[in-house]
């Protein structure tokens, strides 16, 4: 191979192989090749000790599999670090995974000595096949009749078996931006461009900026930019009256666009390579409240559920989803099967009425006896009525997957509009989206993973909107951003399903609003999520505003 390839330029080290112990062979492999090709380094992530140290002779880099954050910093600041770090496997890409992967690169963009890694992997293996009645499906491992398998384990990748990017892949296409824009003061108008290019200047990109108030654009532009050198940065100015003072009500931004000029071998002239977003000054809209009104009157049943317009089931206590691969693989759900939390049960309701509020106090309980306390207080407010919660889950739930409500909506009610982060799906450890006002429909919602799993989630969400063909629906305003879906499947048929194609929609849109949602993480292979994006027992408190449109 290193007679073969050693004047192809592409290649920029040489491997002695994946996983595959050491020994003299090793030994020998690496003394030819530094005897054939003494301009390239060696790599080999079985060349180091278990402490990654020694393994000179195989290996130039220091290549952990999966290590996580702590690892590879306690290591940079350990005194022992003699070679570069980069990491040969990280952040496994199965199904809705690469959680904590900005926190990588955080920490690789602040140390020298860690100089990146290779997420595990490009794309799914999934293989095309064709079931007797016609469908065709992506098959894993077992779909063959084949013993032994490693199921969809296969299923690993930044994109899917046809190639398409997964949402994940849009989170790292932002990390890995060229150019990055940064500034301690927006409303100043001075940004700071970085070039993190290592062999051009930025004379190949132009770039673009536009200030939106609630996802409209209220003003734009583009700016020169000036001659920068890899690896340095320099300073431009963006020139706005509407930068300093909020010209109306409404959460204001500067989104900033970076593409290409000219057409390459890879992507047409305008191809977008970056974007950066600030938060601007804003003047917060406020919904008045009201006295009464027509849906506050009908707001609570007899029964204690609340009626939302174009509702098809009330909102019901949601404290588990449909496990992801990281999940399932990581024996995650271990937890919530001994929490009980896939099956609650309302075993006691009271209601309180006055003109002026409604006081629905619930217990639920989990499958194995848990008790959950859930009190909802419905007041009146413009054009609807607002609903505070507050949920008190056991202590001893360590690790849920969320805590929040969910509810089915007529299903007629297909567009789907939001204001949050997007357009591709967000959780809270991988959230890498642009602020925005998103016109969709709930079918394009769903992310077909091999092996259905949680899926659509917008974290940062302000408000959302689900409406007809002609217009009408429902509006909901949170109180704070929060982790918002609607999706055409309930938890349960993710849960349950073993492939995309098992499916068939509910012909209702099942809406989650979460208070807390648990990160992703990597577990499938590699390191779970950071605690700081773990979900735990205590009082959790939002509020979500119901309109008719």
């Amino acid at each position: 191979m290193v007679q073969r390839d050693m004047h192809h330029p592409s290649v920029i080290f040489w491997s002695l192989g994946n996983e595959s112990g050491r020994g003299k062979n090793h030994e020998g492999a690496a003394a030819f090749a530094r005897a054939l090709d003494p301009s390239r380094p060696l790599h080999y992530e079985g060349g180091i000790n278990g402490n990654w140290t020694g393994g000179h002779s195989l290996t130039d880099v220091v290549s952990p599999m999966y290590p996580s954050i702590k690892a590879i910093l306690d290591y940079v600041k350990s005194g022992k670090q003699d070679r570069p770090l980069i990491m040969c496997e990280y952040s496994h890409a199965m199904g809705n995974s690469n959680g904590t992967l900005k926190e990588y690169w955080d920490a690789i963009h602040s140390t020298p000595g860690l100089q990146g890694g290779f997420i595990w992997e490009f794309w799914d293996h999934g293989i095309e096949q064709t079931l007797p009645d016609g469908t065709k499906r992506s098959a894993y491992g077992g779909d063959f009749g084949e013993t032994p398998h490693d199921g969809n384990f296969v299923c690993d990748g930044m994109v899917f078996p046809d190639r398409t990017p997964k949402p994940a892949m849009h989170e790292f296409k932002a990390i890995a931006a060229p150019i990055v824009i940064t500034s301690t003061k927006a409303s100043s108008g001075s940004f700071t461009v970085t070039n993190r290019q290592y062999f051009k200047d930025v004379a190949d990109f132009d770039l673009f900026w536009s200030i939106n108030r609630n996802g409209e654009v209220i003003d734009s532009g583009k700016v020169a930019l000036p001659k920068i050198a890899p690896q340095k940065s320099a300073k431009i100015s963006v020139k706005s009256k509407s930068l300093l003072k909020p010209d109306g009500a409404g959460e204001r931004f500067i989104n900033f666009t970076i593409v290409q000029k000219n057409r390459t071998d890879w992507a047409p002239a305008g191809h977008e390579v970056g974007w950066s977003q600030f938060a601007l000054p804003s003047r917060k809209e406020s919904i008045a409240p009201a006295k009464t009104n027509n849906l506050f009157e009908i707001a609570v049943d007899d029964a204690g559920e609340i009626q939302i317009p174009f509702g098809v089931l009330a909102p019901e206590l949601s404290l588990w989803r449909a496990p992801t691969d990281n999940d399932r693989i990581g024996r995650i759900t271990t937890k919530w099967e001994q929490y009980g939390v896939r099956e609650l049960e309302r075993t006691d309701c009271t209601i309180t009425e006055t003109a002026k509020s409604y006081k629905v106090v619930s217990e639920w309980q989990t499958s194995t006896g848990y008790k959950v306390k859930q009190v909802q207080l419905v007041t009146p407010v413009a054009g609807g009525y607002a609903v505070k919660e507050t949920i008190t889950v056991p202590k001893q739930f360590t690790d849920l997957a969320r805590i929040g409500i969910n509810f089915e909506i007529d299903g007629t009610l297909s567009n789907y509009t939001y204001f949050g982060t997007g357009p591709s799906e967000t959780y809270p450890d991988r959230k890498i989206g642009r602020v925005h006002k998103w016109v969709s429909t709930v079918a394009e919602q769903y992310v077909p993973y091999v092996r259905p799993q949680e899926n659509g989630g917008h974290a940062g969400v302000r408000w959302f909107a689900l409406t007809d063909h002609a217009g009408h629906g429902v509006r909901i305003d949170l109180d704070k951003p929060r982790q918002v879906s609607a999706t055409p499947f309930r938890a349960d048929q993710l849960a349950d399903a073993t492939h995309d194609v098992e499916l068939v929609p509910t012909g209702n849109t099942i809406v989650h609003i979460d208070a807390a949602h648990r990160g992703v993480g990597t577990a499938s292979c590699g390191p779970d999520t950071l605690p700081a994006y773990l979900v735990s027992g205590g009082t959790y408190s939002f509020t979500w505003t119901v309109r008719a449109i």
